[in-house]
């Protein structure tokens, strides 16, 4: 930690300067505390509600009775700018007092593109165009969340603010097939960002993972988020540990399934959020610890089973996680 930062601004992974922000909410000084938490992230109002709140972890107040509610002030002063009338738009901030010309290319409008776009903007650049190839902007907070976790209004009015920053968006336009980088500089264009983002779900490695009614979690979120309706029939197992996971199981419960969470670990061995975890306890999601699928089974062209085997846990990896060891032994679970 540098020597004089705060534990809380250290631990943080955009640095934002907690104490800071904090102070000028006591004092009621909202457009002042906001426009300091937008020097370092642009989009407060979505990290305030999915921010795994790693500055109330090393929060010092913890050490006397309880830490700081850090991320719910935060969330606070960034719902300003979701109201058109309490909405901070950065000035032009840059050395020569007037706006660059050049145009600019941001290719992809997830939270990477969104971020360059912003800040472009607000160093003077005013011919900057995002463009994206899905129809709506957002990337995976708004393809990829699902709305229970982050409401779409709330994406939605920060990128209002990237638009009244003077960003121009072209959605449902992929660079490399809509258009080429060759063809944007005939256009013009004079500088290119890249942040096409990693949208795809890795696969598991396992036989029966290409069976009909077998997702991808990020594939099914973004079914989800577009409006479709995957079929996850009257019982549902979800393979993972992290917050996708959890998301996906959360989705499937909403959609009238009786849902089983596989992990390989233990319960404390899982990286999801322990609050999205209860969370998903609360809304009947059931936890299977200690398993690993080996084998997807079919029947007549659909899943209907996972066989698994049970595991136990060696010693720690480089992520200070303990590594999953097999036990002999298969077992079936039924979906």
């Amino acid at each position: 930690m540098p020597s004089g930062t705060a534990p809380c601004k250290a631990e943080c992974p955009a640095h934002i300067p907690v104490q800071g922000y904090i102070k000028l909410a006591s004092l009621g000084r909202y457009t002042e505390a906001l426009e300091l938490i937008k020097k370092e992230n642009p989009f407060p109002a979505v990290c305030g509600r999915i921010c795994n709140k790693r500055c109330e972890t090393e929060c010092t107040r913890g050490a006397v009775d309880e830490a700081v509610a850090i991320d719910e002030v935060k969330r606070f002063i960034a719902d300003h700018d979701l109201h058109e009338a309490t909405r901070f738009v950065p000035k032009l901030c840059n050395q020569i007092g007037r706006p660059y010309t050049e145009k600019i290319a941001v290719i992809g409008a997830g939270p990477a593109g969104l971020s360059c776009a912003y800040y472009l903007a607000n160093m003077g650049y005013e011919n900057v165009t995002v463009f994206d190839k899905n129809e709506v902007p957002g990337g995976m907070l708004t393809l990829g969340i699902p709305s229970f976790r982050l409401e779409k209004d709330v994406v939605n009015a920060e990128i209002e603010v990237l638009k009244e920053m003077g960003v121009h968006f072209q959605c449902g336009v992929e660079i490399g097939k809509d258009l080429t980088i060759d063809q944007l500089r005939e256009q013009g264009y004079k500088g290119f960002y890249l942040a096409i983002g990693a949208q795809k779900s890795a696969p598991i490695g396992i036989p029966g993972e290409e069976l009909p009614g077998v997702y991808g979690g990020v594939d099914f979120l973004r079914a989800v988020n577009l409006g479709e309706q995957p079929a996850v029939g009257k019982r549902c197992a979800v393979i993972g540990g992290g917050n996708v996971a959890i998301d996906v199981a959360r989705a499937a419960v909403r959609r009238g399934a009786d849902v089983t969470l596989l992990y390989r670990r233990s319960r404390e061995e899982m990286p999801a959020a322990d609050e999205e975890v209860a969370e998903a306890e609360a809304e009947g999601v059931k936890f299977r610890f200690l398993c690993a699928p080996v084998e997807i089974l079919g029947e007549k062209g659909k899943a209907t089973a996972i066989k698994v085997e049970t595991m136990t846990l060696g010693e720690p990896d480089e992520k200070g996680r303990r590594r999953p060891i097999e036990v002999p032994g298969l077992s079936l679970i039924h979906i």
